[in-house]
């Protein structure tokens, strides 16, 4: 028994003794290894062609069971100078800068790296990342080439020693980052807490006997839950459930997407200078399909082939009780997309079933006016400021719907680029039958008049447009009209003004009658050049519905219309009409 129990005491300490060996062992080749990583890691690092930036980290530990590795406390950031001297060269870039406070790479394939000196790597984990992107305003679109080397994601990147780079997984966890304008010293746009996971990032060799290797994008995806943005100027906030990156089959995808104000309604006209819309918009999805991220990040260039927009709710709201600021001079679409910077193409913006609402509230006015337009679909196509591509198409904008939930509408500008008076045209209708009436919420509030009876069968329009004056002509079909006029306070009728504008009003168009044809009249309105493309064809369309229903209103158009050059009058009676 003594030698029995000897012999296990014996097997006991030899184990040990093993076990103690293999652990030095590891400790011994963990330190080996991790000093021989760490100074390949100072090596790469002082070897990039970046000397604007400083480099630095706190801690390196390798794993041999894990084959991974961490750096603790790792930063990457711009010289104070170099920003400095960004500034004053009036360049148009973003330079980045990235503090990590933990950055492992795990499942480390030791034989490709030692064999074939290839970097496979199963995940890089990045914890707790802050990325500020200084952001330079300037003149120019791009900086130039000297002085852009290393600001922007170039088609290759440099890698030293290796033979190639593949990561499966790719996880940042709990991201911030910040857009800082740094020559207004203002932070335009901030995020809290973003989690992304991107999978198949992989860089091969040129094959031309240098360093240089080019991103190749085995099934790379991006995928981002319960995100939020608080833009600079405080007042507004963006909400999406999950963006999903697809850059394979080049898409971008966002989930219960939401452009919303701080504010209310009531809140948010307390804290303007002067009268802004208030817009709050949702989307069940938005995507983007067709989307060239290479050209973006390469050319700054903006190309995607098509944008859905699913289910979308738009409401816009204006507080008019604020003042007006009457020194701005707000552009036409076409002339915003022409003094645009940079390069932008988008193929088609398709929408389905959207709802969009305006409301006003008014100086004086209880009530709010308020505009409904429902199952809103169709297409804008042509987006684009590349001026060679103007004369190929015209930006084209189709919109069907209802309008006050009840009237089928049909709306289509058109806008040729290439015109150098940035003149466009419109032409649409709206069906019946349909009561008058679902348009008081609109008419009420804005003039205190309602319709008590009366149906609409039909409108139809169609015209053109520059930047300061419109033309056109219509038809408004309708019936059995009855206005009833309201004072001022409370909803108590007030008769005599009634009768007035029923005298004064057309009651049916065509009258009735045999042989009594349509009322056609003439579509003219000089814009108000404070206001934008909304007020301007609202003005216009509302000339006609006046030179419809009130005597000598037409007559005055249609002089206005002959005193305008060719370029603006009406299109021909031979142009397309607009069907239901």
């Amino acid at each position: 028994m003594p030698k029995e129990e000897n012999l296990r005491k014996r097997k006991f300490r030899i184990a040990g003794i093993v076990v103690l060996v293999v652990l030095a062992a590891i400790l011994v080749f963990n330190a080996i290894i991790t000093g021989i990583i760490e100074k390949r890691i100072d090596h790469f690092l002082g070897n990039l062609p970046l000397r604007q930036y400083h480099f630095r980290y706190d801690r390196l530990r390798f794993h041999l069971i894990k084959r991974s590795v961490s750096l603790t406390a790792f930063q990457y950031c711009p010289d104070s100078v170099f920003l400095d001297s960004l500034d004053k060269l009036d360049y148009n870039v973003m330079v980045p800068a990235v503090a990590v406070e933990n950055l492992t790479i795990s499942g480390i394939n030791l034989i490709a790296a030692i064999y074939n000196k290839k970097l496979i790597v199963e995940k890089i984990k990045i914890t707790k990342p802050v990325v500020m992107l200084y952001e330079f305003n300037g003149k120019f679109s791009s900086a130039a080439p000297e002085t852009r080397r290393g600001l922007s994601i170039e088609d290759s990147v440099k890698l030293v020693a290796i033979n190639g780079l593949m990561v499966r997984n790719i996880i940042i966890k709990n991201i911030n980052f910040k857009i800082y304008n740094y020559r207004k010293k203002k932070t335009t746009l901030s995020s809290k807490n973003i989690t992304l996971v991107m999978h198949g990032l992989n860089f091969e060799n040129s094959r031309h006997g240098n360093h240089y290797f080019y991103p190749v994008l085995h099934d790379a995806r991006m995928e981002a839950d319960n995100n939020f943005l608080q833009l600079g100027n405080s007042m507004y906030q963006i909400l999406f459930k999950r963006l999903t990156i697809d850059l394979k089959h080049q898409s971008l995808v966002f989930k219960g997407f939401h452009y919303r104000p701080v504010y209310s309604k009531k809140a948010f006209s307390q804290h303007l200078k002067f009268q802004k819309v208030r817009f709050d918009m949702k989307a069940e999805e938005i995507r983007f399909a067709g989307a060239d991220f290479y050209r973006f990040f390469t050319q700054n260039e903006i190309h995607i082939r098509k944008v859905i927009v699913s289910n979308a709710t738009l409401d816009l709201y204006r507080d008019k009780r604020v003042p007006f600021d009457h020194s701005q001079r707000p552009l036409l679409p076409n002339q915003l997309l022409k003094r645009m910077k940079g390069r932008l193409y988008i193929d088609t913006v398709q929408i389905k079933n959207t709802r969009f609402e305006y409301g006003e509230k008014l100086k004086g006015k209880n009530r709010t006016l308020n505009i409904f337009f429902t199952e809103l679909s169709g297409y804008i196509t042509h987006i684009t400021n590349i001026s060679y591509l103007w004369r190929k198409s015209s930006m084209r904008v189709t919109i069907k719907g209802r309008i006050m939930h009840k009237a089928p509408l049909k709306i289509t500008f058109l806008f040729p680029f290439a015109a150098k008076s940035d003149t466009f045209s419109f032409c649409g209708a709206v069906f019946g039958p349909v009561p008058l009436s679902v348009f008081n919420p609109a008419i009420y509030p804005a003039a205190g008049l309602k319709f008590k009876g009366g149906v609409l069968d039909k409108l139809t329009f169609k015209g053109t447009a520059d930047t300061t004056r419109s033309a056109g002509v219509m038809e408004m079909l309708y019936h059995g009209i009855d206005i009833q006029a309201l004072k001022k306070k409370g909803q108590q009728k007030n008769r005599f003004l009634s009768w007035g504008v029923n005298s004064l009003v057309r009651k049916n168009n065509p009258r009735i009658g045999k042989d009594k044809s349509a009322k056609k009249v003439c579509l003219f309105f000089r814009r108000d050049m404070e206001k934008g493309l909304g007020n301007f064809f609202w003005e216009t369309i509302f000339s006609g519905i006046k030179a419809t229903l009130l005597p000598g209103v037409n007559k005055m158009n249609c002089e206005n219309i002959r005193s305008l050059s060719p370029a603006v009058r009406p299109v021909p009676e031979k142009s397309k009409i607009i069907r239901k």
